[in-house]
């Protein structure tokens, strides 16, 4: 079974491969979020890198403070070395690496646009539950700016052993409010680029995320610009779902999406 290790890694395609994955983690999360998709992508015959942003780099005793800019500029450089070697780069992003996938695909819709972008769980709201006054981006905005950190007891994962697993090997057991608030500045930015993005789109959502509202995935449909964007639906996991009970029926349908947006020999 795989470790799942939160280092950053690289891993090469035995054959020469045109195309390589950049795999974008979650906001306070890692890229052990991702490490199983990307041996599955790297068994496939892909090259794969997967990243930490700035902010969640290092083990540390409390989660530190980061921002978007900081997160995109080395999504930005890790995309570009990418580029330098592979003609073609699709994207993976989870839950906050969707809008950084989404910040990166309008970014280049002109000049080395992206191949295709595969969004895990995307963070456009925070679910509301009835029992809230408000939604909880207000309260992030307000009594949020009074505490920096608030505890992470629990990971949003349902499968008992993937949650142990993927507990042992997060760096924070806080979440930083302050990275959370540019988080959605970086929503709001996003929102206003959808209607840009061309590439083809695979979105996978549960109808049991209790972290992010799943009619994001909705709205992402209504809204991309790209002719070709499907939404595959889960109904035991949670956030986490590359590492819940689902994860190897998102590999799967993620592997059949990107068989299926192969160029055809007449377009390579």
């Amino acid at each position: 079974m795989t470790t799942l290790s939160n280092e950053p890694f690289y891993l090469q395609a035995e054959t020469d491969s045109e195309e390589a994955f950049l795999l974008l983690h979650g906001l306070g999360g890692g890229v052990y979020e991702m490490r199983l998709l990307a041996d599955r992508l790297h068994q496939a015959g892909y090259t794969v890198a997967g990243i930490n942003y700035p902010g969640h780099d290092a083990p540390a005793p409390v989660m530190p403070a980061s921002s978007w800019q900081q997160w995109y500029r080395h999504v930005e450089t890790t995309y570009r070395q990418l580029a330098e070697r592979h003609p073609k780069i699709s994207v993976v992003g989870f839950s906050t690496g969707c809008m950084l996938a989404l910040h990166l695909a309008a970014s280049h819709a002109e000049q080395q646009p992206i191949q295709r972008l595969i969004l895990l769980s995307p963070f456009l709201k925070v679910r509301k539950e009835w029992y809230y006054l408000l939604a909880p981006e207000v309260y992030l905005q307000s009594l949020g700016r009074l505490i920096r950190h608030i505890p992470r007891f629990r990971l949003p994962i349902n499968d008992p052993d993937m949650h142990d697993r993927a507990h042992r090997s997060a760096y924070f057991k806080t979440f930083n409010l302050k990275a959370a608030r540019s988080a959605l500045d970086l929503i709001r930015l996003v929102s206003h680029t959808l209607e840009t993005v061309q590439s083809p789109t695979l979105i996978v959502q549960s109808h049991r995320d209790t972290v992010v509202c799943p009619s994001g995935a909705r709205l992402l449909m209504n809204r991309l610009g790209s002719p070709i964007k499907e939404v595959y639906w889960l109904e035991e996991s949670d956030h986490v779902i590359l590492l819940d009970s689902e994860r190897d029926a998102v590999m799967d349908r993620i592997l059949a999406f990107v068989d299926h947006t192969q160029p055809s020999l007449s377009q390579a």
